[in-house]
């Protein structure tokens, strides 16, 4: 499914791999003429967009098997462009079982957690290019007006 939804095809981003936990995935943005520009170095936006796309659809999953009915998104981000991107780039998503229990903690007791995770993306010589560091802000759906703050 995520390698059908349009921002995905228009920045030339595929999932290769996602664990069966929904724990860690692999994606490659592939580099074109569509997502570079005319030096041949891929866009920042690019790259951002491949690395903001997995946890927001991975958390939901995840807790959904221990019985919390979330949503997330991305509150704030830090993106670090370290080498310009010149070739295909992989990027890494990965959860530990620590990440996890701090997000349902956080719902048992504040119906919300945020946390910064890291995404990582690699040229094809695999040379870090971009490290992004994400505040993923999960909270209980269905959200009632009750529990706003």
């Amino acid at each position: 499914m995520m390698n059908r939804w349009p921002p995905s095809i228009a920045n030339r981003i595929k999932v290769v791999s996602i664990s069966d936990d929904f724990m860690k995935a692999k994606m490659i943005i592939t580099q074109s003429w569509l997502n570079s520009a005319f030096d041949k170095i891929m866009f920042g936006g690019t790259t951002y967009s491949g690395m903001d796309m997995y946890y927001g659809m991975a958390l939901p999953l995840i807790l959904s098997k221990k019985g919390i009915d979330a949503y997330v998104f991305t509150k704030e981000a830090n993106i670090k462009y370290l080498k310009a991107v010149k070739s295909d780039l992989t990027v890494i998503f990965e959860l530990t079982k620590e990440n996890i229990n701090s997000y349902v903690n956080g719902i048992n007791q504040n119906n919300k957690h945020e946390e910064w995770l890291i995404v990582k993306g690699y040229d094809k010589e695999n040379e870090l290019c971009a490290e992004t560091k994400l505040l993923t802000y999960v909270r209980n759906w269905p959200r009632s007006s009750k529990d706003e703050n």
